[in-house]
């Protein structure tokens, strides 16, 4: 502070180089950070002459081209008529209005004479009473299915000499047959085994065949077959295995015909 104090210009002078100094450093600091704008370039362009610009502008000479003289045809006139007077259209006759029609008035219904009321007396002696029917009950009957038993037939010859000795048979042997052929089929029915591969299947044969007075059965033969052989075989096979149904009740040989169905 002495120092100073003796000295201020020169204390001044020295102040003031500094502020100059730091403010062109600062100064420097901003043009090295700031963006630098791009140089303008200008390019000089010579103008066109006068002669390229008279060529340029000038066409270039077109050649005479020589063309043919076309003769036209000469046009008709054409006559166009006058017109016609348009007849005027005549106007219609105003409708004359008609006189409305007066309408009629509605006749009034009649009164209806009120009903009489009747009392229960008079309405049940008008209208007595029917007597009920009797319901008549009816009893259902029972859906009976009877089985259906083929029984051996007799067949009747054909040969007239023992045709005359078959009508000799009298009502009481016929019926004695009639019990013999039931027999005969129980006898051939237990002997039959019927084949199971032909379960549920339809099938008939009838087989003609003899019995001896003794009830021997013998030449049984199918007339007509069912036409499955293991059906017709198994038929034969329950004759050859039947046992005898005893002799005849009329002491005499007789020829039967017998059905069997697979189905029954």
């Amino acid at each position: 502070m002495m120092k100073f104090s003796k000295n201020p210009p020169l204390w001044t002078a020295v102040i003031l180089h500094l502020v100059v100094l730091l403010g062109m450093f600062l100064a420097t600091i901003v043009q090295a950070f700031k963006p630098k704008e791009k140089p303008h370039v200008f390019e000089m362009v010579e103008p066109p002459s006068e002669l390229s610009h008279a060529q340029a502008s000038s066409p270039e000479p077109q050649l005479p081209v020589d063309l043919p003289q076309v003769e036209l045809p000469p046009v008709p006139q054409v006559e166009i008529p006058e017109p016609q007077p348009v007849a005027p259209t005549p106007t219609p006759p105003k409708p004359t209005p008609q006189p409305k029609p007066t309408p009629k008035p509605n006749p009034k219904p009649t009164p209806k004479p009120a009903p009489q009321l009747m009392s229960a007396d008079d309405f049940f002696k008008e209208h007595p009473k029917e007597a009920p029917k009797p319901r008549q009950v009816v009893t259902p009957r029972p859906n009976i299915q009877v089985r259906q038993i083929d029984v051996p037939k007799l067949v009747l010859p054909r040969n007239p000499i023992e045709s005359q000795s078959n009508q000799q048979l009298s009502s009481q042997q016929l019926s004695a047959l009639a019990s013999y052929s039931s027999r005969l089929r129980s006898r051939i029915d237990a002997a039959w085994t019927k084949p199971a591969q032909l379960a549920g299947v339809q099938l008939v044969a009838e087989v003609v065949f003899n019995v001896s007075a003794s009830g021997q059965i013998t030449n049984a033969r199918l007339r007509p077959g069912s036409g499955n052989a293991a059906f017709d075989q198994s038929v034969l096979a329950a004759f050859r295995m039947a046992s005898s149904a005893g002799p005849t009740p009329t002491g005499q040989a007789h020829e039967f015909s017998l059905s069997f169905r697979m189905r029954d």
